[in-house]
This record gives structure tokens, C-alpha cells and sequence, in this order.
């Protein structure tokens, strides 16, 4: 019986403290709040239909032309020194900078 009637108390003390017209009034205001949250997200939606109509309306980008075919060709560098085995396989790697 003491356990129920402090937690009654405590209860009561809590919603006393906090006033409970003011919990009532906070409801409203977090109400407002995921209102316009709501509101922010529609938009935010729309300017994404927005811009995917966009993006899918650009035309494609021209194809990059591609290097030359190098794969498997055997290419003589005369008497320059060499160091390791004359027949071996070598990758080549462009860098570019496009600025």
C-alpha cells in the first residue's frame, strides 16, 4: 500500500512540476513542428523529381575516343641499356592531367 500511494505522489509531484497544461501545449507545438517537417520533406522530394527530370533530359555525353591498341605488340628499343630480360612483358600506364 506505501509503494502505490508513492508512486501516486511522485506522479503527482512530477505533473506538478511540469504543469500539465504545459505537456498539452508542448503536444501542439511538436504537432506544428512535424507539420513543417513534413512540409520541408515534400519539398525536398520535389526538388529531387526536379532535378532526376533534369539529369534525364541532358544528352548523353560524347564517347571518349579510345588510345591505341598496344596489347600483344612487340616494340624494339634498339641499343638502349636494358636491365632484367629482354622479352619481358611491360604495362603501360598513361597519366593524364586534364586542367
Amino acid at each position: 500500500m506505501k509503494i502505490a500511494f508513492s508512486r501516486a505522489l511522485a506522479l503527482l509531484l512530477v505533473l506538478g512540476a511540469t504543469g500539465f497544461p504545459l505537456v498539452a501545449q508542448e503536444a501542439g507545438d511538436i504537432e506544428g513542428e512535424i507539420e513543417a517537417l513534413k512540409k520541408g520533406q515534400e519539398a525536398i522530394q520535389k526538388e529531387l523529381a526536379d532535378i532526376k527530370k533534369l539529369i534525364q533530359a541532358r544528352p548523353a555525353a560524347p564517347a571518349r575516343p579510345a588510345g591505341p591498341n598496344v596489347a600483344g605488340k612487340v616494340f624494339d628499343i634498339g641499343a638502349n641499356p636494358v636491365k632484367g630480360e629482354q622479352t619481358a612483358k611491360l604495362t603501360l600506364v598513361e597519366f593524364t592531367d586534364y586542367q
